[in-house]
């Protein structure tokens, strides 16, 4: 049987391509998930908080305030919105009907135009959202450079002299906390490494082997059993270029679905027993960069040339279905895909090894550990 996915056409505004577009109708002071060259275009009476002013702002369409320190923070103003990597105000646009921002730390450019101005002056915005690199148009987007980012942030469950302790109970994880490279997971339980992001999937693991390493050096074991705590082995893709992601974003459906097949179950019989309700396909998560995918086990990490496979395979079909908008390949009566299609996105040897995968998992050939070693750049 054969099977297509496409991806829909984006959204435009008088026929360009916005980064991204949100309409506030109230209160605003929230802006993490905000991707760079964001627009908000603000209903009257809207009002922005949180923001980096000298002080607060009454422009008639909308009302911006700026952001008040905490009575316990001891720093510099500058260094709570580093902190917080808060809106910073650049300058106005449009003849005061628009404001621009851009967050401190990551430097996500923010746009945010008046209701009035976004339906009465159309030609003009549209004009300032191309000069300022806010919109394209849409002929330019098959023109993009596709190049993927590759994140993620695995879990694994912490083993001390033995046995397998929570890792909150451990200094070097509870230290990290949610947010560092090295922390726990939503339930404390589970160990959450975030490598930092790459352009390759060698890069990629590379980045992940030097976390492991820092752990190493306490004397820790990464386990990828699951069976006493939930792991999932969760894979980032984003852009670096706003409208791209845009495209990843607003077609997650349809690369999730391709992934599902190619990727999700092949892996997902490797879960531990402790993943319960987590054990599905069509998990995902959308983010300012893109998307997460949530499906995969961790597992695949206890084998470092498929941890390379699966980020390669990952990556060429993204990159695929980007260029080429739709996808076709031929499903199996078991509901897998055909082995002759991985070649388009693996050599045959990697295709051979990757779906070999859970066999040798089930058969117990592979540790059920972290290993520290090199990583083959094959492929």
């Amino acid at each position: 049987m054969e099977k297509n996915i496409s991806l829909e056409r984006l959204t435009l505004f008088e026929g360009v391509i916005l980064g991204e577009l949100r309409f506030v109708g109230r209160r605003c002071s929230f802006y993490e998930d905000l991707p760079s060259k964001a627009v908000l275009v603000a209903y009257s009476g809207s009002r922005f908080s949180d923001l980096g002013l000298v002080k607060d702002m009454d422009l008639g369409w909308a009302k911006f305030f700026y952001a008040r320190l905490p009575g316990d923070w001891g720093g510099l103003y500058d260094e709570y919105l580093y902190e917080r990597d808060l809106p910073v105000f650049c300058g106005f646009a449009l003849n005061g009907m628009a404001v621009e921002f851009r967050t401190a730390r990551t430097g996500r450019e923010i746009l945010v135009v008046s209701e009035k101005a976004w339906h009465g002056q159309r030609e003009e915005v549209k004009s300032f959202l191309l000069e300022a690199g806010y919109a394209i148009p849409e002929e330019k987007l098959g023109e993009m450079d596709f190049t993927l980012t590759l994140g993620g942030d695995p879990e694994f469950e912490a083993y001390l002299d033995g046995e397998i302790v929570p890792a909150v109970d451990i200094p070097i994880f509870r230290r990290g906390g949610y947010d560092s490279p090295i922390g726990l997971d939503a339930d404390w339980c589970a160990v959450e490494l975030r490598p930092a992001p790459a352009y390759s999937e060698e890069e990629y693991a590379e980045n992940f082997l030097a976390l492991v390493e820092r752990v190493r050096e306490e004397g820790i074991l990464l386990s990828v059993q699951g069976d006493r705590f939930a792991l999932g082995g969760h894979i980032h893709i984003g852009s670096p270029n706003p409208f791209v992601a845009r495209v990843l974003r607003e077609g997650a459906k349809s690369f999730v679905k391709a992934l599902d097949d190619f990727v999700g179950r092949v892996l997902l019989p490797t879960s531990g027993k402790a993943r319960g309700e987590y054990k599905c396909l069509g998990a995902y998560e959308i983010k300012n960069y893109g998307w997460e995918y949530k499906t995969p086990p961790s597992s695949f990490y206890a084998d470092l040339e498929a941890l390379r496979i699966v980020y390669k395979l990952v990556r060429n079909l993204v990159e695929t279905l980007l260029r080429e908008r739709e996808l076709s390949y031929e499903i199996l009566a078991n509901g897998r895909v055909k082995p002759e299609e991985y070649h388009r996105f693996l050599t045959p040897e990697e295709t051979e090894y990757f779906l070999g995968f859970p066999e040798r998992w089930a058969r117990g050939e592979i540790p059920p550990f972290v290993p520290m070693a090199a990583v083959s750049a094959a492929g």
